[in-house]
């Protein structure tokens, strides 16, 4: 009898996760949703990208751009192009964001500053890391919306690939996407069991 409630209770909570899952009702929510109808620039920097472009940069807001774009309804992204020419014409140390809104008509600007970026621990292991803080701007008004830091994202949580096992630049390109793609849960829903197993990826 008691083998046949556990069995009931197994198959019902089984269900239940099946109707959640479905309906979307067990997805985790957006932290911020005010990036909905807006034109939106990403502009990502690094310690590197101050005076000149920078590869983990453009990665970085090319990645978030892509996610925001199939992920927030009915966003308008500024293009990457656009944002470099400005940049081009204006500097490079320019890192007024709310200027750079400005000049490329945004109403919403997501700033992404990667700090103390490091793909190796150590001489033969590949672990990426780096602090990540990501701020949203209102153009028009100059007012500082939304902010997270974090202090230190690592890929792998654990572990690390062998560099003899991977070149710089394909550890680069995965890290530097998983770190996009926990960016950009700031302003969309998603269903928590993607985060589960991350570093399979490596493998």
């Amino acid at each position: 009898m008691v083998g046949l409630v556990a069995l009931c209770q197994a198959g019902c909570m089984g269900l239940v996760s099946t109707i959640l899952h479905t309906t979307g009702a067990d997805m985790i929510p957006a932290q911020f949703e005010g990036l909905e109808k807006q034109r939106v620039a990403v502009i990502a920097v690094t310690d590197s990208s101050h005076y000149s472009d920078d590869v983990a940069a453009q990665m970085v807001g090319r990645e978030i751009s892509e996610i925001l774009s199939d992920e927030v309804k009915d966003i308008k992204l500024v293009r990457e192009d656009e944002i470099s020419d400005w940049r081009d014409s204006n500097g490079w140390d320019q890192l007024d964001f709310i200027t750079i809104g400005r000049g490329v008509k945004a109403d919403k600007i997501v700033a992404i500053e990667l700090t103390d970026l490091r793909l190796q621990d150590g001489k033969t292991l590949y672990r990426g890391q780096v602090s990540a803080t990501t701020t949203v701007f209102d153009v028009k008004t100059g007012k500082r919306e939304f902010r997270r830091h974090v202090d230190d994202y690592s890929y792998p949580i654990t572990g690390g690939q062998y560099t003899s096992e991977t070149t710089e630049a394909k550890f680069r390109r995965v890290f530097l996407h998983r770190l996009s793609e926990e960016l950009a849960r700031y302003f969309h829903r998603y269903d928590h069991r993607d985060s589960v197993a991350l570093d399979a990826e490596l493998l």
